[in-house]
């Protein structure tokens, strides 16, 4: 037999003088080993003659991997079409296999039951087609040369045979060969089930083969390394019923390169779909999407290309190509169900989408304002909004300002968007029309296939009846010049179901063996959980970040999520091996590298990676930008409607949840899952594609390669495996059933394991190359197919070895009868034996368990008693130790008693001595007591007495207002209806003078204009008097004036001239005047209209009066509310030694004092009644009433007088709002006002003698007589209202002063209340028209 190497030679007892060996070929950029003879050996190292060029070369025992030398036929070498056949299995001999079979055209190779494909780039005659379809069906694995029709005639025969779903896992690098890898298999598959086929199924598989093309243009593109490179993944399915018929299809897409769209390197072209379009289409069609054929367009031409010349050259090479595509891609959308119409709306959007693609280079001017937008191309702008259905403006708007919500309210503002915010609104919008067209055409290839279920077809999802063949072509590992967020996705995909063939193939195949008995040694495979969980970490910490981003948060940087991916990725030693930041050195930063901040590092199983993480926060987003959704959601397309997310966030606002963010990471690693899970339920079938060369040539191939793609998809491991162990392995029913005729009938009475031996030593199977398993035969390659052939062609076995096998099985059915006679004879005494030598060893335990306590035992009990010898001696030291605290306490306890005898001995002396100066103290003090209780009971009767009277007043002025207000309305009517028939005498009288009044026109003009000025000079004069008096009574003075001005005015426009003039009005003689020739109709309209104008009025000062009298009884109550105030806090209790004076409580007055306190309060009320100088004994007001009695009678009748007052002051309100009204007295205001005139004058001179004089501070004087508290408290009362309303007019800074004063100075030397000098106040009506 052959011997068998795992890798590289490590038994270097093995190894010999004239060896044949290969040799690494490091130097060398494509070839990967050298062929050459070992001349010497040493130690550790060898002396290899190299055979091209004879070169000695020293190399290390474990660099070398033995060689053979091929049997060659007519001079070419033969090959091996399965790998696991090769004499020395290592990567250098596989390499070379597969590179002697690419020369010969064999571009496939077995590795026991995976397909290895190498991808010519080049049309091979006779390898495809019906004819070979045919031949390959029914045959088994091995039969023919290795091809994709019998990886796929094995998985349908064992869909139909075993009823189990089949798949098969195409992969391979970008530009290997796996979307026509996976066209060929779809293409066998539909030849197979037509032997079946009806009409339904026939155009089923028309639709499945139509559905690639499309699937191709759609989704495929040029790259530096594959001229038809899938960007996104797919897993084909294809349904068959139990008898085999194609019954339905379907196809799930992954992760299409949305970023391609929008930006591809030189050398390289977006999806085919665009070129095709311009390439294919007549000039008529383009002329109506506004494109030329000739142009170039932003969109389609390279990001980073340099010369236009070049690249237009470049493009040449496919020109041809496109317009073929073209119109097949236009005929496998009308097979898959799509109609014209809807052709032409995806060429519209594809044409819209390419004119978006020219506003890419528009950039806000240097030097802008930030209040000036981009300047967009109108006329690329235009076409694009007319081919997607969107108002050009609101397209415009879009993407040149962006809305922002002001804080706290709900409208938005929009401001321009920056250059980089224009690109990336107008980039997602791109990215995302494309998507959804290509998501979109692949629903409608779905839904042609569900439009050609049978009627009787299950339920989607019910696996019960029907099962299917899926093909997954997924994207190879890539390792560009620049990998982003798309790479990374990709290489994960990879990572899982590399991980997944290992688990799946190789794990499986060696629990395989271990579970049927044979011997193996297993091999050490590699484990990529540590990158998955890496990766997984990564993705996660890029949601994070990208929510941040979303809502516009500083945090969400790509910077930051580099930095934060890193740092998470260091804390865990598993994930620091598998992730790395970029070392940055000055090298790297001269060539332009990526910083630290920039990107990361990833080791995968194929190798590290450098990852560029700029952008990766937006590519991570799959949610459009509001504006942008809301373009799509109105067009007037019905196509790009259709486009419309349901899921964007203003469908979510509507439903009470809103989410900018829609992670892609999260979502592809659920796809992800979902389709390992799927894998799962089905017999995978592997296919590895591999490339030759990077420059996509014919005949090159490149060792080192083709070696790296060898090792990445774990071929190596396979081969190690399949070779060592058994490629085929069948079951013995199986292996019954099939060969049951190549034995005689007499061997069918044997059971399945003896019938199969016999067999296979019969026809001299080396015993080497198969193995009996529990339940299955282990064949090595190529001996299944040996055994097929035996009974294809009727082969018999030879008699002699028959009866040889039949006495071997005799012999060995004897040999086990008499070995289990032995065996039954022998289990007794064994198990006897096992029995005594168990209680040996238990007593042996139990016997040292006691040799080893019982020491310890002893000095357990020693101890034990030093214990007890202690705790004696520590009780009698206790003892004696309590005994003595005894004697101590004794001895305490009678300095105690000692000290307590002199202590009472000194209290009973101190006592008899204070006794009497105490008992003194206490009298005093319950004498102080009841002082105080009777003060308190006084104050609370007084204050009972005055809430009374308060309350009287409160009933009082409710029953005055209500008075009042009866008169107001009383008055109100009988004004109107007078008013009424003055109007209706008027218009009697002008009827009748009107000739007169025609003649007198001119002279009443002037007497008018004359009358007029006159009344508007003494206007002036009173309004500047008024003034003069509020600027000292009120400080509303001039607020009030003005309002007053005003009013006044108003009135003098309306009536300018005595009533007693002719029986007219000033303003109705104008008005009579003006008009020369007056029209009884006219006439009558204009006393309508007059009429309306006073019933206006009228209801304006009723309400008036209303709001005026309520906001009268509310200042009241706050007046009120005020003197309450005032005197709780001056009536609080007194302490027993100083009690400050009560409100209502006059201080002590003296002879001297009491008299000038009389004389002050005469001062004020003279100052108070300022015109009784001028006018002699005139009436003087309510007010100075209350103020200047000086008797007791006057003094008790307080609360009428205050009473009168206020009904004065309502009547000057009343007065006020109607100057004009029979209830006012003449000449009252005129008094008012030279009172108030009067007032400022004594204000002035008060305010002079009081700046001059000091206070004068009161002597000490005995307690008053109750007589005298009683007569002081009605004028002390109102004294007090009038200080609250003192304070509400000019703050009641300077009153609570006075009061603070009062309360910190000695009851003896308080200044009297009366003997203060007050300064008159004059109030006029406030700003809410109420009397104070």
């Amino acid at each position: 037999g052959s011997e068998h190497s795992r890798g590289p030679v490590c038994a270097e007892r093995l190894l010999e003088a004239g060896d044949l060996v290969y040799v690494p070929y490091p130097e060398h950029k494509e070839q990967a080993f050298r062929a050459g003879v070992v001349q010497e050996l040493a130690a550790d190292c060898a002396v290899v003659r190299i055979e091209d060029g004879g070169e000695l070369r020293n190399v290390g025992r474990e660099e070398l991997r033995r060689r053979f030398l091929r049997s060659s036929g007519e001079g070419v070498a033969s090959t091996s079409q399965d790998n696991t056949s090769l004499v020395h299995m290592n990567d250098a001999t596989i390499l070379e296999n597969l590179q002697a079979r690419h020369a010969e055209d064999e571009i496939y190779t077995y590795t026991a039951s995976v397909l290895l494909a190498m991808n010519p780039y080049r049309d091979i005659q006779g390898l495809y087609g019906p004819e070979q379809c045919a031949l390959y069906k029914g045959k088994h694995l091995g039969t023919l040369p290795p091809h994709p029709y019998a990886i796929a005639d094995k998985a349908y025969r064992a869909l139909v045979r075993d009823q189990k779903n089949q798949g098969f896992i195409i992969s391979g690098e970008s530009g290997a060969g796996k979307t026509e890898t996976a066209k060929i298999a779809m293409q066998y598959l539909g030849f197979a089930s037509g032997g079946a086929a009806t009409d339904l199924a026939a155009r089923i598989q028309d639709r499945v083969l139509q559905a690639q093309p499309i699937l191709e243009s759609f989704g495929n593109s040029v790259t530096m390394r594959n001229n038809n490179s899938s960007r996104f993944g797919k897993y084909n399915r294809v349904y068959f019923d139990s008898k085999g018929v194609l019954v339905d299809a379907g196809v799930t897409t992954y992760l299409l390169e949305t970023s391609r769209v929008t930006f591809h390197s030189s050398s390289e072209r977006t999806y085919h779909c665009f070129y095709e379009m311009l390439r294919g289409m007549s000039d008529d069609k383009l002329k109506e999407l506004g494109l030329d054929r000739d142009k170039r367009y932003t969109l389609l031409a390279a990001s980073d290309s340099g010369d236009v010349a070049d690249e237009a050259e470049w493009m040449k090479q496919f020109q041809s190509r496109d317009v073929k595509n073209f119109q097949r891609l236009c005929e496998a959308l009308g097979t898959v169900g799509f109609s014209q119409q809807a052709i032409d709306d995806c060429f519209k959007v594809l044409a819209g989408i390419v004119h978006l693609g020219d506003l890419v280079d528009a950039e806000r001017e240097e030097g802008a304002s930030e209040e000036s937008c981009i300047e967009l191309n109108d006329e690329s702008l235009k076409n694009a909004a007319e081919l997607l259905g969107m108002d050009t403006d609101e397209l415009g708007s879009c993407l040149k300002r962006r809305k922002v919500c002001v804080p706290g309210r709900s409208s938005f503002h929009e401001v321009p968007r920056t250059t980089a915010q224009f690109r990336h609104a107008l980039h997602s919008l791109i990215k995302a029309l494309y998507k959804r067209v290509f998501e979109h055409t692949v629903q409608r290839i779905n839904a042609s296939f569900k439009e050609l279920r049978p009627a009787d077809a299950p339920v989607e999802g019910a696996d019960d009846e029907w099962r299917h063949i899926g093909i997954l072509d997924i994207y190879g590992f890539e390792r560009l010049k620049h990998n982003s967020f798309e790479q990374l996705c990709i290489n994960l995909a990879n990572e899982r179901l590399q991980q997944y063939f290992i688990e799946n193939v190789l794990v499986a195949e060696q629990d395989l063996y271990r579970r049927e008995g044979l011997e193996w040694t297993d091999l050490e495979l590699p484990d990529a959980t540590p990158v998955f969980n890496t990766i997984a970490q990564v993705f996660t910490t890029l949601d994070e970040f990208s929510q941040q981003q979303a809502k516009g948060l500083a945090t969400g940087t790509d910077d930051r999520f580099c930095t934060d991916a890193v740092e998470k990725a260091s804390k865990d030693p598993k994930q620091r091996e598998v992730l790395s930041k970029i070392k940055q050195n000055f090298r790297r930063q001269a060539a332009g590298g990526l910083s630290e901040k920039d990107g990361f590092i990833i080791k995968h199983y194929a190798g590290p990676v450098e990852y560029n993480t700029k952008g990766w926060l937006d590519k991570n987003n799959d949610r459009l930008l509001q504006e942008c959704e809301a373009l799509i959601r109105d067009s007037e397309l019905p196509f790009v409607q259709s486009l419309h997310s349901p899921d964007d966030p203003a469908s979510e606002k509507r439903s009470g949840q809103v989410s900018l963010f829609k992670s892609i990471s999260k979502k592809y690693s659920a796809d992800l899952e979902n389709l390992l899970a799927t894998l799962s339920t089905c017999h995978l079938h592997y296919i590895r594609c591999f490339k030759p060369n990077e420059f996509q040539k014919p005949n090159i191939f490149n060792q080192k390669l083709v070696l790296d793609q060898i090792v990445q998809c774990g071929t190596i491991e396979l081969v190690k495996i399949m070779h060592d162990g058994y490629p085929n392995r069948c079951l013995f029913d199986e292996m019954v059933g099939r060969f049951r005729e190549l034995l005689p009938e007499s061997f069918q009475r044997y059971g399945q394991r003896t019938f199969i031996e016999a067999m296979m030593l019969a026809y001299d199977v080396p015993k080497e190359e198969w193995a009996l398993g529990t339940s299955r035969l282990f064949l090595k390659a190529g001996q299944l197919k040996a055994l097929e052939d035996m009974r294809a062609e009727g082969a018999a076995p030879d008699p002699d070895k028959l009866r040889q096998i039949v006495s071997g099985i005799i012999r060995k059915r004897w040999v086990r009868a008499k070995n289990a006679v032995q065996l039954c004879n022998y289990l007794p005494h064994f198990l006897a034996e096992i029995h005594a030598k168990r209680a040996a060893v238990a007593l042996t335990r139990h016997s040292l368990f006691v040799s080893r306590l019982f020491p310890k035992l002893q000095a357990s009990r020693e101890r034990l008693k030093q214990r007890r010898l202690i705790a004696r001696r520590r009780l009698l030291a206790l003892v004696r130790v309590v005994c003595w605290a005894k004697a101590k306490a004794a001895q305490v306890r009678q300095k105690r008693v000692e000290r307590m005898a002199k202590a009472l001995f000194l209290a009973s002396k101190i006592y008899l001595r204070t006794r009497v100066w105490v008992a003194g103290a206490r009298e005093r003090a319950s004498e102080a007591a009841k002082r105080i209780e009777a003060e308190r009971r006084r104050e609370a009767e007084r204050q009972a007495e005055e809430r009374r009277k308060i309350e009287e007043e409160k009933k009082q002025m409710e029953e005055e207002r209500q008075k009042l207000e009866e008169d107001m309305r009383r008055r109100e009517e009988e004004e109107a209806e007078k008013r009424l028939q003055e109007a209706a005498q008027r218009e009697a009288d002008e009827k009748a003078k009107e000739a007169q009044r025609h003649a007198d026109l001119e002279a009443r003009e002037k007497a008018w204009e004359e009358e007029k000025a006159r009344l508007e000079a003494e206007n002036q004069k009173l309004r500047e008097h008024r003034n003069s008096i509020l600027e000292v009574a009120s400080p509303q003075g001039k607020r009030r004036q003005h309002l007053r001005d005003e009013d006044f005015e108003g009135k003098t426009r309306v009536s300018t001239a005595p009533a007693d003039e002719d029986e007219f009005e000033v303003g109705d003689s104008a008005s009579a005047l003006r008009q020369p020739a007056v029209d009884p109709d006219a006439l009558q309209k204009q006393m309508d209209e007059r009429i309306k104008a006073l019933e206006e009025d009228m209801r304006k000062r009723q309400e008036a009066v209303m709001q005026q009298m309520k906001e009268l009884q509310e200042k009241n109550k706050r007046l009120e509310a005020q003197v309450a105030v005032q005197e709780r806090t001056q009536n609080a209790s007194p302490s027993p030694e100083l009690s400050p004076l009560r409100m209502d409580q006059t201080p002590p007055k003296s002879p001297g004092n009491l008299r000038n306190s009389i004389a002050g309060r005469d001062r004020r009320n003279s100052r108070l009644s300022t015109v009784s100088s001028s006018q002699g004994n005139r009436r003087q007001s309510a007010a100075h009433q209350a103020l200047a009695g000086n008797d007791v009678a006057t003094q008790q009748d307080g609360t009428a007088s205050q009473r009168k007052w206020w009904a004065e002051q309502r009547q000057f309100l009343l007065e006020d709002l109607f100057p004009e009204s029979p209830g006012s007295t003449p000449g009252r205001t005129n008094r008012r006002a030279s009172l108030g005139g009067s007032a400022a004058n004594c204000i002035d001179a008060e305010r002079n003698r009081r700046a001059s004089q000091p206070a004068q501070r009161l002597a000490p004087h005995p307690e008053p007589e109750a007589e005298q508290e009683n007569e002081s408290i009605p004028q002390a009362n109102l004294q007090k209202r009038f200080e609250c309303a003192d304070n509400d007019r000019e703050g009641e800074g300077q009153a609570g002063q006075l009061r603070q004063q009062s309360a910190q100075q000695p009851r003896g030397n308080r200044m009297s209340t009366d003997s203060k000098v007050r300064q008159p106040k004059i109030y006029w009506n406030d700003r809410h028209g109420g009397a104070r």
